[in-house]
């Protein structure tokens, strides 16, 4: 169903009922705007000292670290950063010092929490994520986006740099042994050339590690999602509404959708997947020390007055109808999973605010962060205990773009389902009527790279917001208003370059001259080296992607058909040229395309 015939039977009425189907309700809620537009959630920016007595909670949409009191329920020191360094996962080191990953400013901050101070600053990488304290040595792992491990002392000397691959994410040790995870394959390597993959399930395949984490058994327990590699319907005829929901079903009520949450733990080779249902963006994850519990944090959980009513989004037969409407929290404490399918339906109305980090202490109250309105809140005994509440400092960063895109739709999918972390989840879809699809990334900057989605059939956001957000997820359409703020939103979320701290300058340069001479240029132009264009390649219009932070989105190719660079090359000189290149021409473009 393309856009315009959307429009034409978003007015719909059976002849017969008594209830008028209007496929796409409007939201003209009046947008907002954050003075400082926030970036996509990151999740996982929260730790407890060793004593449980402090809560040191990352605030990366206001460059604040918090030191709260637990105890006294009360903050003891916000310390400010510097606008842009966007502060994330944080670790404790030794003589209580803590570690914060600074993601926008390419550094690791030192902080001492009861002084309330920042005593020392190091830059590491263009990207850093993960951070791991190494008590054998009392030294720090840094992953960085690009794929760099650093090996750093507390002081922040260098003692080892090693080159893994693309995307790392998070570090763990675990017997003595380093371990990182993969953020989209969501896949577990060690630096002994060693690769854990999470098996698929049923049709299903993992992607996008979340959080990865040690237990208190000393097992590896991951947060990833699953998502559906069976055939996914974008067009459902009108006849057809009352048996099809969006893209094939966003899950709901203990139903799988072709995205969930799902939590891995590994023990002693033994790999267990549970698929969790109702896990609507879920960014965090923790077990309570008896592990009998698990806590979610889940920031795009469907807000009761997003909900589309049978009368004006479905017929009265429609299946979901049959299931009595349960109110999900942003944080979720369920019986912790062991296998099977996940389903705990308990219906909860607290407002717990948009909950992006969670902590169990020793003691087993659950320690919850909210990201806006920023707060801290204490649950003495999960579930279900006293919650005491704990106000942060900073602005509000309420941002209706950023909103829009984090909140789950009546299907339970949200763009950040598989744009995570305001990005791709290097997945490859299967959608009837059309073939594979790579999910597209938008960490590139897409400001003037219109017309959008690889056939280049969406001339602006407006019409990719009315058929992707509202006919396929199963959204609301948006206001004029909302449409534009959440388009300026998405024009602001750029990444910095994904380049190698050690590519060899000299072989870089020839790739650069080589993309040249191989005529690359002519299509990858620009500022962002394409993104600006459709062009008929082999056979069928494609739209021409940027190659800003290329290294980090494979698979390649609009369908994923090439899983690394060098195939990607490959694969553009086999098809636009009669002769083919020489391997070491791919190896230098492929070293060039890696400092994008």
């Amino acid at each position: 169903m393309t856009y315009f015939r959307l429009l034409a039977v978003s007015s719909l009425v059976l002849v017969g009922c008594q209830d008028a189907i209007d496929l796409d309700p409007l939201d003209n809620t009046p947008p907002i705007e954050a003075r400082v537009r926030p970036a996509p959630i990151l999740g996982g920016t929260l730790t407890l000292t060793a004593d449980d007595s402090l809560a040191i909670a990352a605030d990366p949409d206001r460059d604040l670290v918090h030191i709260v009191d637990l105890d006294a329920h009360q903050v003891l020191h916000t310390i400010a950063l510097a606008p842009g360094d966007q502060p994330q996962r944080v670790v404790l080191g030794s003589n209580g010092q803590a570690h914060v990953v600074l993601r926008g400013a390419g550094a690791i901050a030192t902080i001492d929490p009861v002084a309330g101070t920042v005593t020392a600053r190091h830059a590491v990488c263009l990207e850093p994520r993960g951070i791991a304290f190494h008590d054998a040595d009392a030294s720090l792992y840094v992953a960085c986006a690009g794929g760099s491990l650093l090996h750093l002392t507390e002081a922040g000397e260098v003692l080892e740099r090693r080159e893994l691959e693309p995307d790392l994410r998070d570090v763990v040790i675990v017997d003595g042994e380093v371990k990182v995870s993969l953020f989209r394959s969501a896949a577990i390597i060690g630096l002994d050339g060693s690769r854990l993959e999470i098996p698929h399930l049923d049709g299903d395949v993992p992607h996008v590690a979340w959080r990865t984490w040690v237990t208190g058994a000393g097992d590896i327990a991951i947060l990833h999602q699953m998502e559906s590699t069976r055939p996914v319907p974008i067009d459902p005829e009108p006849d057809d509404l009352e048996d099809s929901a969006p893209y094939g079903g966003g899950g709901g009520f203990c139903q799988l959708g072709i995205v969930n949450a799902a939590i891995t733990t590994i023990a002693k080779g033994r790999i267990t997947t549970t698929p969790l249902t109702d896990s609507n963006l879920t960014v965090d994850a923790a077990f309570s020390p008896d592990g009998r519990w698990m806590a979610m944090a889940v920031p795009g959980v469907i807000r009761p007055e997003d909900r589309v009513e049978k009368s004006d989004k479905r017929s009265s037969r429609n299946e979901l109808d049959s299931f009595p409407a349960v109110n999900r929290p942003s944080v979720q404490v369920d019986p912790r999973p062991d296998g099977g399918v996940s389903c705990n339906p308990t219906d909860d109305a607290t407002d717990y605010g948009q909950v992006t980090a969670v902590a169990f202490a020793a003691s087993g109250r659950l320690v919850m962060q909210s990201r806006e309105p920023a707060r801290i809140m204490v649950m003495e005994e999960a579930p279900g205990g006293a919650l005491e509440t704990i106000a942060l400092a900073g602005e509000p960063r309420f941002d209706t773009g950023h909103e829009i895109f984090h909140r789950a739709t009546d299907s339970g999918l949200s763009c950040a389902s598989c744009h995570p972390e305001g990005t791709d989840d290097g997945h490859i879809w299967d959608f009837k009527d059309l073939g594979p699809r790579r999910t597209q990334a938008l960490d590139v900057g897409l400001v003037d790279t219109a017309p959008y989605h690889w056939d280049g059939d969406m001339p602006d956001f407006g019409v990719l917001m009315a058929e992707v957000l509202a006919h396929r997820m199963g959204g609301k359409r948006q206001s004029p208003a909302r449409g534009d703020s959440f388009t300026r939103w998405m024009f602001e979320q750029q990444r910095p370059a994904a380049a190698s701290d050690v590519a060899d300058p000299t072989i870089v340069a020839a790739g650069e001259a080589l993309f040249a001479d191989y005529g690359c240029k002519k299509c990858h132009d620009g500022p962002a080296l394409g993104g600006q264009r459709t062009e008929r390649i082999a056979g069928a219009d494609k739209q021409v992607p940027t190659l800003r932070r290329i290294s980090l989105h494979p698979p390649f190719m609009h369908d994923g058909r090439a899983p690394t660079l060098e195939a990607a090359v490959r694969d553009m000189v086999t098809t636009t040229r009669s002769t083919p290149a020489p391997e070491a021409d791919i190896a230098a473009m492929a070293a060039y395309l890696r400092t994008l």
